[in-house]
C-alpha cells in the first residue's frame, strides 16, 4: 500500500514517512551552512554497554537499538562522534521527522531573537500577532508560552487542531482552515489559582508552541524557515540541508515541523553544550538549566512521568530539564531524542520510528541508554 499523507505516520509506513516527509506533505526548506563543518569522530569499546530495563533484564546496545526502533544515533564526547548507528534503511543523510523535538529548538531560536532586542519575553503574544485578541491567549506572555504555563487547556488530539496542521488528510467534512486560522478560534475558561504558584502549572500543548513560531515569523516579518536557517542552521554549520513542515496555506508547524539529519541534532547539542557558540546566548542556555520551575512542572499533568529517571524536573523555554544532573532534554513523538549532559560532555541525538506515539518506558530506556553511554565512554577517558 501507497505511503501518504493518510498513513505516514503508522507502524506498517512511518520508517519510510519519517524520512520523506518533504515528499508528502508541504514543507519549506532549511539550506544548510554554506561553510558545513565535518564531525571527527574516535573509536571506543562499547562491548561493557548494557542498559537495565524495568524488568531487571540488561539489554546489550544491538538490542537497545531493536526494541527501541532506532533510525539514527550518534553520541558524541566534547564534541567528537563517539558512536553512530543508522537502521531501518536510514543512513546518515537522512531528513527525519523531528516533531517536538521542533519545541526546543523554537525555543532557542526566541533566545537568539530576545538577545538580538527582536523578541520580549515579557511582552503579550497579541504585541505581535494581534489576530489572537479575543481569544484564549488574549492576556498570555511570550515567556508563559515558552514554558507551557499559558493556563490554556487544549486537546491536541482534538479533530479541529489535527485538520489544521497539515499532518493530516484534510476533511471533506469540514471548512478549509489553518493554523492561523485555528489559533485564534480557542477558546479556554480562566486557570485556577494554586497555591505557592506565580502563575498557572506547566501544562504541555503544542499550539503554544505553533503560534510562538506565528509569533517569530511576524517580528520579523520573515517565513519561520528562513528565520530557522538565517540564526540558527547557518551559523551553526549545518552539513545537511532540513525541511519545515507547512501547514496547507504554508505557515510553519513551529511544534513539530523541523525534519533533520541526526548528525545535524547532535551538532546542535554541542553548539548548547558548548554555551551557544555565540549562535544561542550563554545565558539563555543557563537560564534553561536553572530558571525553570520544578513546582509549576510538579503542579501539571506530567508531574511524576519523569520520576524513574531524572530527580529534579523543570520545563523551561521548550525544554525538559534535570536540574541536579544539569541534563536538557528535548523529546518527539515515536521516539525522538534530544540530550545534552553539561557535567560530562556528553550529546546524544536519536531519530527513531516507533510504532506507539508516546511510551514512556521506551523514554526512559533512552534516558537510562544515554547514562550508560556516558558511563563506558567516560571509562576510557580517564
Amino acid at each position: 500500500m501507497l505511503t501518504d499523507i493518510t498513513n505516514w505516520r503508522d507502524a506498517d509506513h512511518n520508517v519510510w514517512g519519517f524520512q520523506d516527509a518533504d515528499k508528502i506533505l508541504r514543507t519549506d526548506t532549511i539550506p544548510e551552512g554554506c561553510e558545513a563543518s565535518e564531525l571527527k569522530s574516535r573509536e571506543y569499546d562499547l562491548n561493557s554497554f548494557k542498559v537495565r530495563c524495568p524488568s531487571t533484564v540488561c539489554l546489550d546496545l544491538s538490542t537497545y537499538l531493536s526494541q527501541t526502533e532506532c533510525d539514527g544515533l550518534v553520541v558524541l564526547k566534547d564534541g567528537v562522534i563517539a558512536y553512530e548507528y543508522y537502521g531501518r534503511t536510514n543512513t546518515k543523510h537522512s531528513i527525519h521527522a523531528l516533531f517536538s523535538v521542533s519545541k526546543s529548538m523554537i525555543g532557542l531560536l526566541c533566545g537568539i531573537l530576545v538577545d538580538q532586542g527582536k523578541l520580549d519575553t515579557e511582552n503579550l503574544i497579541s504585541t505581535y500577532v494581534p489576530e489572537i485578541l479575543g481569544s484564549a491567549y488574549e492576556d498570555v506572555k511570550i515567556r508563559q508560552l515558552l514554558d507551557m504555563r499559558s493556563g490554556i487547556k487544549h486537546d491536541d488530539a482534538a479533530p479541529a487542531y489535527r485538520n489544521a496542521t497539515g499532518f493530516y488528510p484534510e476533511d471533506p467534512n469540514e471548512p478549509p482552515t489553518d493554523l492561523h486560522r485555528y489559533i485564534p478560534s480557542i477558546r479556554s475558561p480562566s486557570p485556577r489559582p494554586i497555591d505557592g504558584l506565580d502563575g498557572p502549572p506547566y501544562e504541555y500543548m503544542s499550539p503554544n508552541a505553533d503560534l510562538l513560531g506565528w509569533v517569530i515569523g511576524r517580528s520579523l516579518d520573515m517565513k519561520l524557515a528562513e528565520v530557522f536557517s538565517n540564526f540558527l542552521w547557518q551559523p551553526m554549520q549545518a552539513e545537511s540541508t532540513g525541511h519545515f513542515i507547512t501547514d496547507r496555506s504554508g505557515n510553519a508547524r513551529a511544534a513539530a515541523g523541523v525534519c533533520s539529519t541526526t548528525r545535524d541534532i547532535a551538532r546542535l547539542g554541542h553548539v548548547i553544550l558548548q554555551g551557544g557558540c555565540g549562535i544561542v546566548p550563554e545565558s539563555w542556555i543557563e537560564d534553561i538549566l536553572h530558571n525553570g520551575s520544578q513546582a509549576a512542572f510538579a503542579a501539571g499533568s506530567e508531574s511524576k512521568r519523569y520520576d524513574t529517571v531524572f530527580n529534579s524536573v523543570a520545563y523551561r523555554s521548550c525544554w525538559i530539564v534535570d536540574q541536579d544532573s544539569q541534563t536538557m532534554m528535548a523529546s518527539g513523538t515515536n521516539g525522538q531524542l534530544l540530550l545534552i549532559d553539561h557535567r560530562n560532555g556528553v550529546v546524544m541525538a536519536k531519530t527513531s520510528s516507533q510504532p506507539e506515539k508516546t511510551s514512556w518506558e521506551k523514554i526512559h530506556l533512552n534516558v537510562r541508554a544515554f547514562r550508560e553511554f556516558t558511563r563506558v565512554i567516560g571509562n576510557q577517558d580517564q
